[in-house]
């Protein structure tokens, strides 16, 4: 009992258990749709290209998307990847005189995928007609995505 209080969180990860929608954190940012990923950077990175029918040498960095079946609208599309991990102090080896030890928690992958237009508009914030099917689509892409790491984890792309 005494072991368990004696270590401290000192970086969090928020776990994102389904997806969830992060509000810029400036005025030059764009609002993302995030979701956690159980596979690495790499076959994140290439499973998107292939759902976008990309080639390997574009960029997931705003390429030009329909996006929504029916609509001529062009969205510009963003897919990024990034890795967190929980840091912790352990403050057990105090009481043995061993010192303050820091630890990490396993890595964890997420994804995030901002869409706008050629104009600048966000189209995930609120205010845009676009969002709520842009935000069905990407919910379909992104259970997609967990079928295909489910039933597939060591599956090699190109």
């Amino acid at each position: 009992m005494i072991c368990q209080s004696c270590i401290i969180t000192t970086h969090s990860v928020k776990e994102i258990k389904t997806s969830e929608l992060n509000s810029p954190e400036d005025k030059f940012d764009y609002t993302s749709f995030k979701f956690s990923s159980p596979i690495k950077v790499q076959k994140t990175r290439d499973w998107f290209r292939n759902y976008f029918a990309l080639d390997i040498e574009d960029d997931l960095m705003n390429f030009k998307t329909s996006f929504l079946e029916g609509s001529d609208h062009e969205f510009i599309v963003t897919v990024f990847d990034y890795s967190d991990r929980e840091e912790y102090m352990d403050l057990t080896g105090l009481f043995f005189g061993e010192g303050v030890e820091s630890r990490e928690s396993d890595i964890k992958f997420f994804v995030g995928i901002t869409v706008t237009d050629k104009t600048g508009v966000d189209h995930l914030e609120e205010s845009s007609i676009f969002q709520k099917p842009l935000l069905e689509q990407l919910t379909e892409m992104r259970e997609e995505f967990r079928d295909f790491t489910v039933n597939n984890p060591d599956q090699k792309f190109f």
